[in-house]
């Protein structure tokens, strides 16, 4: 064997190992199972002594190994970057996010500089196969370390195969195995989540709507009614909202129907009340309603996006700005990253349009909700993630300014909002509501944030309110009539998908108008029943 080709073949093997080596290393970083390290290396000999013994010599199998090689590396580059294998949240990116995001995320990746070296390792690799001999693979000492080898794989594989959840997170580590199970498994039910298709869903048989209108739905996150300064809230919280009070339909007494997102938001988006959620599928919602009238609908999303797929959220138009780095406090995207898609949807011109957005708002960690500019009270804080559950009056002071900035940055988002819809000669409506509200340790008996079974009545009291153009009133005067009469009465959060529908002039044989706050015909819920940490109690 010459040496130089000898070296060759070196190296190629030296660089075929990388993401294996890799993934060890993430192994070892992250705390693996040991039968998940030994399914790793398993893997990884059965599946080169399968592609050994289809190739059965050294260039073909360097040839026929490098697609895979990409695929490999970008894998293992992945899960050392970001800390997990590839899986739910790539899978949302590749098929929600914009060619554009996806250019932006990588442009603003920080460890850009490891793109030339994952460059030029394949290109080097390909050279060096390509110069390769036509050397059998099992000869000599090949041949027998190959039997060996494969002697060896069985003992570690039943080993592994006796921890089921171990064995298949070994097999997700395998750059290769991965990649299948990514591609093959993974992606394709992240795209049936999109669709819907785990929601049974019926018609509604809606009334078609021709008028060209435009409606905005806000489902906002952990807004506190008492902290919004246009509710009478001591420090300036909301002040573009009292520049334009007049064109609001603020409305003062809404009660969350739940504590909890989960539980919260679907009944906004599908009208189904506290003591029916329990027993009562879910088999569509207000972007299914919008559709069958002939809305054409989009759905910006900065939460959880399972909150929306759990419903069957399927819009025409789907925006779901990349987060690479969820933590337990969830996304760390701004709010005003959604605005730029905002802006291109309400430029779709000729046919009725319903825009929805879920927003992260003020949900913990309030300090990550908004950009320095928007340190409006009290110093830039110094919580970890702990804070939120212990006491002592400097932090949550801390912790009531960080707050009280991000209802100041939710108050500048409301205005991005409804100042690009104000230059529109359409009709439009905005509507604005959270899933529920917040504790805060400072102004609440020493209880904070929210979801538990112990609650103050600030996770229940939500601010909430309608923005209408002049087009609007000029066309529906009896909406907005009844808007204005039924402000101040008691508003439940369900109320609001038979509400908008109400806006949208959307009807169908199964409408509530005595549910809709837009009708005159509406009908306070007086049940008092709520979802408080998940179960349901009844309060007046």
């Amino acid at each position: 064997m010459p040496s130089a080709a000898r070296y060759r073949l070196y190296s190629l093997a030296a660089l075929y190992a990388l993401p294996y080596v890799a993934m060890l290393c993430f192994c070892a970083r992250h705390g693996s199972k040991p039968r998940s390290v030994l399914a790793l290396l398993a893997t990884t000999a059965l599946v080169s002594l399968l592609l050994a013994g289809c190739t059965r010599t050294w260039r073909r199998f360097f040839l026929a190994y490098f697609p895979l090689l990409i695929v490999s590396i970008a894998y293992a580059g992945y899960a050392l970057v970001y800390g997990i294998v590839p899986g739910r949240t790539l899978g949302l990116v590749l098929l929600s996010a914009t060619s554009e995001e996806i250019r932006g995320l990588l442009m603003l990746w920080p460890h850009k500089w490891l793109l030339l070296p994952l460059v030029a390792a394949p290109a080097a690799y390909l050279w060096l196969a390509w110069r390769l001999p036509e050397w059998p693979i099992f000869a000599g000492k090949a041949n027998f370390a190959a039997r060996a080898i494969l002697v060896l794989t069985l003992p570690v594989t039943a080993y592994a195969a006796s921890s089921t959840v171990q064995l298949v997170d070994g097999i997700a580590l395998n750059p290769v195995a991965g990649s299948v199970m990514f591609f093959a498994g993974q992606l394709p039910r992240t795209r049936a989540e999109l669709r819907g298709a785990f929601v049974e869903k019926l018609p509604f048989h809606a009334t078609p709507v021709t008028a060209e209108e435009v409606h905005v739905l806000i489902v906002g996150e952990s807004a506190r009614r008492g902290s919004w300064s246009i509710y009478g809230y001591q420090r300036p919280t909301t002040p573009y909202l009292e520049r334009v009070k007049d064109e609001l339909i603020l409305l003062r007494h809404v009660t969350a129907d739940a504590n909890l997102t989960a539980l919260a938001v679907p009944m906004i988006l599908t009208g189904i009340a506290p003591q029916e959620l329990a027993g009562q599928a879910l088999h569509g919602n207000l972007l299914d309603v919008a559709k069958e009238a002939g809305y054409t609908t989009s759905w910006l999303v900065n939460q959880d996006i399972k909150v929306s797929t759990s419903i069957g959220i399927t819009p025409d138009h789907l925006e779901y700005p990349p987060e690479m780095r969820l933590d337990l406090w969830g996304r760390n995207v701004s709010d005003g990253e959604l605005l730029g898609a905002y802006r291109r949807e309400l430029t779709r011109a000729g046919s009725p349009r319903f825009i929805g957005m879920h927003v992260m708002g003020s949900h913990w960690e309030y300090y990550r909700r908004y950009p320095p500019s928007f340190q409006r009270f009290g110093q830039t804080p110094q919580l970890t993630p702990m804070s939120i559950g212990l006491r002592g009056q400097s932090r949550d002071q801390a912790v009531l300014d960080s707050y009280d900035n991000s209802v100041l940055y939710t108050d500048w988002f409301l205005e991005q909002v409804i100042e690009a819809a104000r230059k529109l000669r359409v009709p439009v409506t905005v509507t604005f509501v959270p899933d529920h509200g917040e504790c805060l340790s400072a102004l609440d008996q020493g209880l904070a944030g929210h979801g538990g079974a112990q609650y103050n009545v600030s996770e229940f009291q939500i601010p909430a309110l309608v923005w209408v153009n002049d087009y609007y009133r000029r066309s529906h005067p009896q909406q907005v009539a009844a808007l204005k009469d039924n402000a101040a009465k008691q508003i439940r959060s369900h109320d609001f998908f038979y509400t908008v529908a109400d806006l949208m002039g959307v009807t169908w044989p199964q409408a509530k108008p005595e549910r809709s706050f837009a009708s005159e015909r509406f009908v306070p819920d007086t049940s008092g029943a709520m979802l408080v940490g998940g179960v349901l109690q009844s309060h007046p």
